[in-house]
């Protein structure tokens, strides 16, 4: 059944029983799986969750339990649990994260052994969210359920976030904590005797506490933008030396990969109303990726120009480009694009997260568009700032 279709039972057992817990479950990045593949494969694909889900009646779930799928061609399911587990009074989110696991685990073994039948030549992956439900006779059932769906779905989300985030903040401190630690035994065993490698090795070591440092900073900003707390020092600022500036920066950078840098400036700029070291700290991070992501004997191009209402400054690359599934996340938290490019290219996954907080921080939009295997295109566009009275300059 669909969700529309058990909310009179659903709503008799919570009045009822007062509470319900309630399990989310839902395929990453099905739409695109479908796009790729098929509508036929695709719901070949649901159906075995919904018969799978259905199977744990009687095993991970009562018989009285409901499941539901969100639509005809939903991508998300989810269970309501009516009766807490044996010798407990009350649902406990341990309780329905432990069956939520459990659950998507054997899930996710199903679905791709299926996709292997249906030469599905990818790895599908499943989320699960939990939540309980309270009865609240102020509040019609469908608002309950709305709430329970948005809430378990929000944390089957920050689950999967914060997983990669432990994963990839652990790799981030474990390899310069490993090298500072190895060089420093090696000196202290008696390598300090020679001169010449006691100051290369001091250097590396030097290297790796600032890598460290540059990482504790992005969690702070991460964390302050988190919670609302960017401080913008605004001031008159001259965009156009601001890119030029930066340009000359990573340019020996971009040399070094024989990348050549095309910046198109216009002859004159107005004075716009920004926090210099912000802005500068956004487009450094554009123009860095730029680089990176980019082969040998290749283009950068950065662009400044204005209109009476925005400043926009635009840094495309001739690179490897970002795959249309993964466009939507490129500006999340914590999120890095496909494992190969991950582990080639480094990084926290924190630069453009942090870069779009700095951005709206200024009422501006920072967007992208990109051709897989072509390039990309970030655009950062800027507002007159037309109410600053310069009491922060």
């Amino acid at each position: 059944p669909f969700i529309p279709d058990i909310l009179d039972k659903v709503a008799s057992e919570l009045k009822a029983r007062h509470q319900a817990g309630f399990l989310y479950f839902d395929v990453v990045d099905f739409l695109s799986i479908r796009d790729k593949y098929g509508k036929a494969k695709s719901e070949e694909i649901l159906e075995a969750i919904r018969s799978t889900l259905l199977g744990q009646k009687g095993r991970l779930f009562r018989d009285e339990d409901l499941v539901a799928s969100g639509g005809a061609a939903s991508d998300f399911f989810v269970v309501f649990l009516f009766a807490p587990p044996r010798r407990k009074e009350a649902f406990a989110t341990s309780d329905l994260k432990l069956i939520a696991t459990r659950v998507s685990q054997k899930l996710h073994n199903v679905m791709n052994d299926r996709a292997v039948e249906l030469s599905i030549n990818e790895r599908l992956e499943m989320r699960s969210g939990y939540t309980v439900i309270d009865h609240d006779p102020e509040l019609p059932i469908s608002r309950l359920v709305y709430e329970a769906r948005k809430e378990a779905a929000l944390k089957s989300r920050l689950d999967e976030i914060m997983v990669t985030f432990v994963a990839n903040v652990s790799h981030e401190l474990r390899t310069p904590l490993t090298c500072i630690k190895g060089y420093t035994e090696t000196l202290l065993e008696g390598a300090m005797e020679d001169p010449e490698l006691t100051k290369r090795w001091l250097g590396t070591i030097y290297t790796e506490a600032q890598r460290l440092e540059r990482l504790i900073k992005d969690l702070l900003d991460i964390s302050m933008m988190e919670a609302d707390q960017v401080d913008l020092s605004l001031s008159k600022c001259d965009l156009r030396a601001l890119v030029q500036h930066t340009v000359s920066v990573l340019t020996p950078r971009a040399e070094s990969q024989n990348i050549k840098i095309h910046l198109d400036l216009p002859e004159s700029a107005p004075d716009w109303i920004l926090d210099h070291d912000r802005i500068s700290q956004v487009l450094l991070n554009l123009i860095d990726n730029a680089i990176k992501y980019s082969n040998t004997d290749t283009n950068v191009h950065v662009r400044l120009y204005f209109s009476a209402e925005r400043a926009t400054i635009e840094v495309q690359d001739e690179g490897s480009g970002i795959k249309e599934a993964e466009l939507a996340k490129i500006f999340d938290r914590f999120y890095r694009v496909e494992e190969s490019r991950a582990t080639r290219f480094g990084g926290r996954g924190l630069g453009l997260a942090i870069a779009k907080h700095l951005v709206d921080a200024h009422g501006g939009e920072l967007s992208v568009t990109s051709v897989f295997g072509e390039g990309s295109k970030f655009t950062m566009a800027l507002p007159r700032q037309l109410d600053w009275d310069g009491d922060d300059e």
